[in-house]
């Protein structure tokens, strides 16, 4: 399997694209990595709809790409995308879109092949995983968003999955009833921060006692490290970005950086995983980073966790 930090196919990404007459355009250059994968998952930063006309490349946080941006992920070969994030409801030039760009882009990346977890009309929905077989084996995908409660689901209203304990606790069991892998997709963090922050790493514990083999997290548009647990289970707190126009959010080189997290099982045992940094073009194309590029950012990957305390060493048992 292949993961992607943060895609934003919008703005400046979505007007280039446009330029070039491809709608493929920002997937170019890593498309042979992204084919590679049995399975290759996304973390969508924004809503593809045309409620508004597209959102010009200005600076805005106003993360609405246009339906025809699905085109360039099926290109790219996404099978799974967690849409449990905070740009999901985003309604572009116009406002008073209220669900329906959220309604819009799971219809939109359902039309393409392309499976959205993470969010729906009702709170059952949102948790709902999506299953794919490979070979025999059941692989669950979750999505949760620890983002922007306002926009959480509830038994009756629409919105992404919560990040909250009794929700997500409960779903990855659930999950984990229904097939032999679960893996989980949270929107976390502190936004530009280089470390994770308290909330993620008292979690990811949490979800793997519950069930989950593998969390592959995103939202800070920074990298962020990788942890090991005791049961063969992994953590990666970010990828940073992907495919994304962010270089003006904080005059850093951090938010056109990224990683893919490549993750090798074999049946249900997860064997292997590995980090392959990302940089991204002017041009808006995730490329895989040179060598004294990619060796900076998987610095940065392991700095993350530094600052904070060591886990508790389990008792043996008796």
């Amino acid at each position: 399997m292949l993961f992607t930090g943060d895609i934003s196919p919008g703005r400046c990404v979505y007007q280039t694209a446009l330029k070039a007459g491809d709608m493929a355009w920002p997937y170019r250059l890593i498309a042979g990595e992204l084919h590679s994968a049995d399975i290759t998952v996304g973390s969508l930063d924004a809503s593809l709809s045309d409620h508004s006309p597209p959102v010009p490349c200005i600076e805005t946080r106003n993360l609405l790409a246009p339906a025809a941006s699905a085109q360039g992920l099926q290109y790219a070969g996404f099978k799974v995308i967690t849409v449990a994030t905070n740009h999901i409801e985003d309604c572009g030039v116009e406002v008073g879109c209220v669900n329906q760009a959220l309604f819009d882009t799971l219809a939109n990346l359902r039309a393409v092949g392309i499976a959205p977890v993470g969010a729906g009309r009702n709170l059952a929905e949102a948790v709902t995983p999506v299953i794919v077989n490979v070979r025999g084996v059941r692989f669950a995908f979750l999505g949760f968003s620890a983002i922007a409660s306002n926009l959480w689901a509830t038994a009756s209203t629409p919105g992404t999955a919560p990040f909250s304990p009794d929700v997500y606790l409960a779903a990855i069991r659930q999950a984990r009833a229904q097939a032999d892998v679960v893996i989980v997709l949270p929107h976390w963090g502190t936004e530009y921060a280089p470390e994770i922050n308290w909330e993620q790493y008292q979690a990811a514990p949490r979800m793997v006692e519950a069930g989950a083999t593998l969390i592959v997290g995103n939202h800070p548009h920074r990298v962020q490290g990788l942890e090991n647990f005791a049961n063969g289970a992994v953590a990666v707190y970010a990828l940073g970005n992907f495919v994304f126009d962010q270089q003006w959010s904080d005059n850093t080189q951090y938010t056109q950086e990224g990683m893919l997290l490549s993750a090798t099982f074999s049946g249900a045992q997860l064997q292997s995983v590995q980090l392959l940094p990302v940089a991204i073009s002017k041009q808006y194309q995730p490329q895989l980073a040179s060598l004294d590029e990619g060796r900076e950012i998987l610095r940065q990957a392991e700095d993350a966790l530094a600052p904070l305390p060591p886990r508790a060493t389990p008792s043996p048992a008796p």
